[in-house]
């Protein structure tokens, strides 16, 4: 069909009277990308006024380890994860798209320094992690990297001058998530200059797309690895390649495993798990959550839902390569924000306030397609320093706290006297629950 034509059908006819001002060569290519974008499916999200969120019941939560009968079922769960990384039966997925504006950065969060020495950045001591694992099991995890198109060059050189983390030449992979058009209250996309469409990446669910769009999944399903794990670059005690998690997912035969910690306030910004009258297992971003109750200070928190998300999550990739075959799409979550754009006139306007609608998926929009998903709880003070704010809850300064207190502990049960300022390394990586 005529780009034209396919424009005006999706309400978009504003574009086509734009594209009439720019020269014929870029009028062309303009037109042909713009044609090619999703519009009934952004159009249809838009229309979602205040998505619903099904009734949800509180999920039961799988807590290893804190009782001393368990302690035989942790060694052996953990002993079966890592005959799972030893034969080279999983792989990770690090989420990286973001950058650290809120933190007064510019580039790539994951080149935010955490410290305490001045080349500790988040990048470094994540891939320290995965280094280690690998080094500790004799076999090379497989290491994506999901970039946006914004921090994707910045990404690759700092990886590139990686040669002191420890990971393998060839064991590092990035994957560009993809962008989206913002929309207006219309559903009319904006323009961000002359011939360019205002766009935002699609959100950590793009790692979905994007891992279908490069082949990785089927590469994965052929290569005979069994688990696909995700996280996220913003946080520190993050085990993406916990052996624990993997031994549980072998044991349980899981399409998905997601990790939890009991939510701090009723609320923390954190995604909570539920499941649905079906019985389905899901995440359901804070945004979409009615408000949460006032607390009682000093009173026991009486949400039902409370277990929140960390963001890391396992998959097996057999049920990932199904999915995929069946076609299976994430569903988009729009968000209000303020987003530069051009006006009739052609003027760039930078709007005071939100004014526009950002599309995007989540990853965890994969728990309820699983026939079986659990949540595995875990110690926040061990696992969870999110790194999201300047100052304040979940800032550098918060996590560099639980950091501290956290390597102390691994030194502690060691036998050993904690350094002065201690930061995470690979000698620590894999410490003791």
């Amino acid at each position: 069909m005529d780009p034209t034509q396919v424009l005006e059908e999706a309400g978009q006819a504003h574009l086509v009277e734009h594209a009439r001002t720019l020269p014929d060569e870029q009028r062309d290519a303009f037109l042909a990308e713009a044609a090619a974008e999703p519009w009934e499916e952004l159009r249809a999200a838009l229309k979602d006024e205040a998505r619903r969120v099904p009734e949800l019941r509180p999920p039961q939560a799988l807590t290893f380890g804190r009782q001393a009968n368990e302690q035989e079922l942790v060694a052996r769960l953990e002993r079966m994860g890592l005959g799972l990384l030893a034969g080279g039966r999983v792989a990770t997925l690090l989420l990286a798209g973001g950058q650290g504006t809120r933190l007064g950065v510019q580039g790539p969060k994951g080149n935010v320094v955490f410290g305490p020495e001045a080349d500790r950045t988040l990048y470094r001591i994540l891939g320290e992690r995965v280094a280690a694992i690998s080094k500790r099991v004799g076999k090379s995890v497989p290491f994506y990297v999901l970039v946006s198109e914004a921090t994707e060059q910045a990404t690759k050189e700092a990886f590139a001058a990686s040669a002191d983390w420890g990971l393998e030449d060839g064991q590092v992979r990035f994957l560009v998530q993809g962008t989206l058009p913002c929309l207006d209250d219309e559903g009319r996309a904006l323009l961000a200059a002359p011939g360019v469409l205002a766009r935002a990446p699609d959100g950590h669910g793009g790692a979905y797309h994007a891992l279908l769009e490069a082949g990785v999944i089927d590469e994965l399903a052929a290569q005979e690895i069994d688990v696909l794990t995700t996280w996220q670059v913003d946080n520190p005690l993050g085990r993406g390649l916990d052996p624990l998690m993997l031994g549980w997912m072998v044991e349980r035969k899981l399409q998905a495993i997601g990790k939890a910690v009991r939510k701090a306030t009723p609320d923390e910004k954190v995604g909570v798990f539920a499941r649905d009258l079906k019985g389905k297992t899901r995440i359901v971003e804070y945004t979409e959550l009615p408000p949460a109750p006032e607390a009682t200070p000093g009173e026991a928190m009486e949400a039902p839902l409370v277990m929140g998300s960390i963001a890391i999550h396992g998959f097996a990739v057999q049920w990932l390569k199904r999915m995929a075959d069946e076609g299976m799409r994430l569903p988009l979550h729009r968000a209000r924000k303020k987003v530069p754009y051009l006006d009739a006139e052609g003027a760039l306007v930078e709007p005071d306030e939100p004014n526009a609608w950002k599309l995007e998926r989540f990853i965890f929009d994969l728990f309820p397609e699983a026939k079986r998903a659990e949540v595995h709880e875990v110690r926040r003070e061990w696992e969870f320093a999110p790194v999201k704010n300047a100052e304040g809850v979940d800032s550098l300064a918060t996590a560099r706290v639980l950091v501290d207190a956290e390597v102390r502990r691994w030194h502690a049960e060691r036998g050993l006297d904690a350094p002065e300022t201690p930061s995470l390394r690979p000698l620590e990586m894999d410490g003791p629950r």
